[in-house]
């Protein structure tokens, strides 16, 4: 290098110094960089992961669609790719469960169970299998459990279902009203309850829950039916009777919100009507919706008119439907038929009426027939037919001979007839029978006062 050379590198300035160095590296920089930058790359369980979730999307798809041999096909695919997850297979079971493969849904949804007993979807769907076999006794071992897990109305309501089937009223009713709780609007959980409150004989609970299933909008003949039989027995047979006006109506059909009962007599057009919170207007609005000439319906009406006191119609009720009435309930349907005898004055049809209950119910309504005498005997009494009042007296002490009222009320009806031996007699066998009784010293001395008295034969009362 020569002096000349030495000295014009001297005169670059030392700042120039380093970039004069680094450009001497170019080539050597530039042959050894990357011809493009690095990526990283997916690993097999994210491809699986993805692929999974594509069938999964498009299995759902085809079951919203409705097309379930596809739904299973993708759904199958997106389990198989991702056993893990659970929501898969679920959808799967509900795909096999809406293309009625139910044998596969259900050994799907057992299998979920089983690896995670907490899931409270899969153990209502599987419910829902059971109940639509009527495996009640499967539906509440499954479904108990998972109420610690969550309070859900689909759970409450399966479950009142089965307690209810099951014949565990008590329990069913609890999982009703907790199932209304979270779902006030259920118009058939209000319906179902209200059987169980008829069934056990809570009649204003009853009503309650039947006025509530109509309000929700579940109209039926069989539910007024039942709300009408909870009226009966809350003793609402006409409620609260109304004066209204009806262009050509009819007694004894629906008019609105009333049941016509009867023209008012002189008033053209002009009913007195029962309104709809009372026995017979429901009872009757089961006939106009089609129930059926069916003899409890015949029966529950005419028992109605009875319990009303409106006697002559629920007497000509009685008289049309004997023919009808079920083995069963004839004992019950010829004491109240008896009843209406009574009520329209024959006396004599009543008793024996009575007696033909007695005759198929022996247990049930032979005591009855005591005080059946003793009615038929005061009626005669307040006619005035001393005659008749004591021949059914008699008839009364014959079937209850040991009572001692009975005596002394024979006794005295003995005094009144001037049959004063036969008197005499009735007073003693009240002693006798009661020797300490309250009007003791008043009957010795009625015994001692018409011992000796001659014995007349008056029929009736003077005028």
């Amino acid at each position: 290098m020569t002096e000349n050379t030495r000295n014009h590198r001297s005169i670059l300035p030392k700042s120039m110094l380093w970039f004069a160095a680094l450009c001497s590296l170019c080539p050597l920089w530039l042959t050894a960089a990357p011809a493009t930058l690095p990526t990283t790359q997916p690993t097999t369980q994210q491809v699986q992961n993805t692929q999974a979730e594509q069938f999964f999307t498009e299995g759902r798809d085809a079951l919203f669609r409705r097309d379930f041999a596809k739904a299973i096909d993708l759904l199958t695919k997106a389990a198989a790719e991702d056993p893990a997850k659970t929501q898969y297979r679920l959808h799967l079971a509900r795909a096999l469960q809406y293309a009625d493969k139910t044998q596969d849904a259900e050994k799907l949804l057992n299998q979920i169970l089983k690896a995670t007993p907490d899931h409270v979807e899969a153990g209502q769907l599987l419910g829902e299998i059971y109940a639509k076999q009527e495996n009640w006794k499967a539906v509440a071992a499954l479904l108990e459990p998972l109420l610690k897990y969550r309070h859900d109305y689909s759970s409450y309501h399966l479950l009142a279902e089965a307690k209810y089937s099951l014949g565990d009223n008590e329990a069913a009713r609890k999982y009703y009203e907790e199932a209304i709780k979270l779902n006030p609007d259920s118009a058939a959980d209000h319906y179902q309850l209200g059987n169980i409150h008829l069934a056990g004989n809570f009649f204003s609970l009853a009503a309650e829950s039947y006025q509530n299933a109509l309000r929700l909008g579940l109209a039926s003949p069989i539910l007024h039916y039942k709300l009408g039989s909870a009226y009966f027995n809350l003793r609402n047979y006409f409620g609260n009777i109304a004066t209204i006006t009806v262009k050509s109506g009819s007694p004894g059909t629906i008019s609105g919100n009333f049941y016509l009962i009867e023209p008012v007599p002189g008033q053209k057009d002009v009913f007195r009507a029962a309104p709809q919170n009372s026995a017979i207007y429901h009872v009757a609005k089961a006939i106009a919706e089609g129930i059926g000439d069916r003899p409890d319906i015949q029966f529950l009406r005419a028992n109605i008119y009875l319990n009303a006191g409106r006697f002559q119609k629920a007497y000509d009720m009685y008289k049309q439907m004997q023919t009808v009435i079920a083995k069963e309930d004839l004992p019950l349907f010829f004491y109240y038929y008896a009843q209406t005898a009574f009520g329209v004055g024959q006396y004599e049809q009543y008793l024996s009426l009575l007696q033909e209950a007695i005759k198929l119910n022996k247990a049930a309504y032979q005591p009855t027939l005591v005080d059946a005498y003793i009615k038929v005997a005061e009626q005669y009494n307040q006619a005035g037919q001393l005659d008749k009042y004591i021949e059914y007296l008699n008839k009364a002490v014959d079937q209850s001979p040991q009572t001692a009222a009975l005596h002394l009320r024979l006794g005295i009806a003995y005094e009144e007839a001037s049959k004063y031996k036969d008197a005499v007699v009735q007073w003693q066998m009240v002693l006798d029978l009661e020797p300490d009784h309250p009007k003791r010293l008043e009957l010795l001395n009625l015994i001692s006062k018409h011992r000796e008295k001659p014995t007349t034969q008056p029929t009736t009362r003077p005028l």
